[in-house]
């Protein structure tokens, strides 16, 4: 059997993506859950204590394996000219904060070595299991199949091929490409096309422009901090005076980013403001605010671009920019779009889909992509023989409750409880999703405060999302859009603002997840079990994890979150474990 793995190898959220033999995604991971080192910079996809395990468990019968790599060939060596461009930039604009240009080269070093050593360990083993399990003269069998594509492409094929659409256009709005940030793409039945944009080599960019904001701040964007500006950004206002300098440092025409001629003193002058160690940051949220109203003007002004260039009805969005909730809340209804999908990964990380898939197309060209948007839950699945010993040596209340395990959940949540929540497989993406979930009781006006210091030790700006079932979406939100991934965010309704006000934001707003029977029937039985007591059909949901670390991967860091935090009750699958 013949099976396609597509490896994200940027120095960043690298992930590794199984596509089997009639083209479906049958397994897609980020390597940071099996690590548990967020964001998993400069790892490889392929972890070598990992990938055994994964091909036994996915690739049983494989007897063929084609590897496809997110960055063209010779990235590698490409990235030595891209270090001398970004260190001329950065120390002629002081884009970072503080440049050091030493600290620069050795991320470089690394994000090459780990560009050039994504697959090695895959296709080592798989050729090592061909030596010792296939039948067959092992020395005529051809090396393993590598192939390489362009960055951006595996973008755009994340998205329209896991989009419900037939045709549509795409937009990549990324940090960095092979010789751009942006890029525009049309889909038609299966086939994705470049726009008739021409993108001009460039390394402006609209995730450095967030990147400049997020570093002002005094946060990491390294570390996917990205999130703290979109949170604090509501409890400020515009300020003329960031808003004239950051609206001038960064423009678009005709599909392309132009930058001033005085951008070095404008940078500057935006250093300047930078928040100082120890100072508090709630000082800078007009700060934040009028960099998130510019980050969203540029971004519109880039859908503009795509639909005078190539109309349509529908839009595809990649790229790491894309996961900017805030936007996306706004930009159907600014746009001339009827539709717009973002995927459940839309980052680096969802380009090993992408990059799989593209794979198969090229040794299927007739392959259709299916018209259903792509399941998120295709990570790791529970190990049973974790719950066996969990059982065996915890000492925990446990209690094995079959189907009436989402009443005696949603009766917990009713009184005010935090519940560890882990279902199936895990979610592809950022984002819990319902099966990799901390869960709370929207109702209680004081339980954004209780999660943010006894669970996930945070700051107490950030928000909690809502899980809407979708059939109630328009009764709960303004112009309600269907939002699988939790990848926008909408305004609440007045008249019920106050049913449910540990999710609704400062500005009235939530990232809600739209949940549907069909796409993930434990976590609707859930929260219909919890509308049926409450009256209510939303729960506060956020991710299972604790500030700086991945979400969960296996039962041991669930129990690890457990006992080393404020949730009350702990559930995996049918069995509820108290303290």
């Amino acid at each position: 059997m013949k099976y396609y793995i597509g490896l994200a190898t940027s120095f960043h959220d690298p992930a590794l993506a199984i596509v089997d033999a009639h083209g479906k995604v049958i397994f897609a991971e980020d390597a940071e859950r099996f690590l548990q080192y967020k964001r998993g910079l400069y790892c490889l996809p392929d972890n070598p204590y990992y990938i055994e395990e994964i091909l036994k468990e996915y690739c049983p019968d494989c007897t063929e394996l084609v590897i496809a790599k997110t960055w063209s060939k010779g990235r590698e060596k490409a990235s030595n000219i891209l270090e001398n461009i970004a260190l001329s930039v950065l120390e002629t604009f002081s884009f970072n904060i503080d440049v050091n240009t030493r600290d620069i080269k050795d991320q470089f070093y690394f994000a090459r070595a780990s560009q050039a050593a994504g697959g090695r360990t895959l296709s080592r083993f798989f050729e090592a299991s061909c030596r010792n399990y296939i039948v067959g003269n092992y020395r005529k069998k051809p090396a393993t199949d590598i192939r390489y594509f362009d960055h951006h492409l595996t973008h755009a094929a994340n998205a329209c091929f896991n989009s419900p659409y037939d045709e549509a256009s795409c937009l990549v709005v990324d940090g960095m490409g092979e010789k751009s940030s942006i890029d525009y793409f049309t889909y038609k039945n299966g086939v994705i096309t470049p726009a008739p944009i021409k993108v001009k080599r460039s390394f402006k960019s609209l995730g450095l422009f967030y990147t400049i904001i997020c570093e002002n701040l005094g946060f990491d964007p390294l570390k996917g901090e990205e999130w703290k500006v979109m949170g604090l950004a509501p409890y400020g206002k515009k300020d003329e005076k960031v808003y004239e300098l950051l609206r001038a440092s960064l423009q678009v025409k005709n599909g392309n980013f132009t930058v001033p001629k005085n951008l070095n003193a404008i940078m500057k002058e935006i250093k300047s403001m930078a928040r100082e160690p120890g100072e508090s940051v709630e000082q800078y949220k007009d700060f934040a605010y009028t960099g998130q109203l510019v980050f969203c003007e540029i971004f519109m002004d880039l859908i503009n671009a795509i639909y005078d260039y190539a109309p349509s009805k529908n839009l595809t969005i990649s790229g790491g920019c894309a996961l900017n909730s805030s936007f996306m809340g706004t930009a159907l209804a600014q746009s001339k779009f009827e539709n717009i999908y973002v995927p459940s990964a839309p980052a680096d990380n969802g380009n090993a889909i992408g990059a799989a898939l593209l794979c198969y197309q090229q040794d299927h060209p007739q392959w259709q992509p299916s018209k259903q948007i792509q399941s998120p839950y295709t990570g790791c699945k529970i190990k049973q023989k974790s719950l066996d010993k969990l059982a065996q040596y915890s000492h925990l209340k446990i209690t094995d409750h079959g189907d009436q395990v989402y009443k005696k959940t949603a009766e917990f949540l009713a009184q005010g409880k935090i519940i560890g929540w882990a279902q199936g497989r895990a979610e592809f993406g950022p984002r819990s999703l319902g099966n990799r979930s901390i869960l709370a009781n929207p109702c209680l006006s004081d339980m954004k405060d209780i999660i943010n210091a006894r669970v996930k030790f945070r700051e107490e700006f950030r928000p909690f999302a809502p899980s809407i079932l979708h059939e109630y979406g328009e009764e709960y939100f303004e112009d309600y859009q269907e939002s699988p991934y939790m990848e926008r965010t909408l305004v609440f309704k007045e008249s019920v603002r106050d049913k449910v006000p540990a999710v609704v934001h400062i500005d009235h707003t939530g990232r809600l997840q739209s949940v549907k029977k069909e796409w993930n029937a434990p976590y609707y039985n859930l929260i219909d079990s919890f509308r049926e007591i409450t009256g209510v059909p939303i729960l506060l949901n956020t991710s299972f994890n604790i500030m700086g670390k991945p979400i969960v991967h296996c039962v041991e860091d669930m129990l690890a979150v457990f006992l080393m935090s404020g949730i009350d009750v702990l559930v995996i699958n049918n069995t509820i474990y108290e303290k």
